[in-house]
């Protein structure tokens, strides 16, 4: 990789975009006979949507590792940041709902 995508935004994008992609393919492998749409009420219905988008954060963690070992420290930063604003989202929702 070049030091051309050693920017915080490449990270945030990556800290944004794989827990979407694990989502997707948690979708595709498990409930693919339902529409998206409904994928995603019923994981509402069932509160666990949150606690699939934790889960799914846990792949920022290579992204992470991997911008940190070819030397993308500002890319690495993205990713921290982009999984620390999903942690606060999470933390927030729970505090709403009294769960926390």
């Amino acid at each position: 990789m070049t030091k051309k995508f050693d920017k915080i935004w490449v990270g945030i994008l990556a800290g944004i975009v794989l827990p979407l992609v694990v989502m997707g393919i948690f979708y595709l492998s498990s409930y693919s006979y339902i529409t998206v749409p409904q994928f995603l009420r019923q994981m509402v219905f069932a509160s666990i949507i949150l606690k699939l988008l934790s889960l799914c954060a846990v792949v920022n963690l290579g992204a992470f590792f991997l911008f940190y070992r070819v030397e993308h420290d500002k890319a690495a930063r993205g990713v921290i940041f982009a999984t620390l604003v999903l942690a606060i989202v999470v933390v927030v929702e729970k505090f709403l709902n009294g769960t926390l």
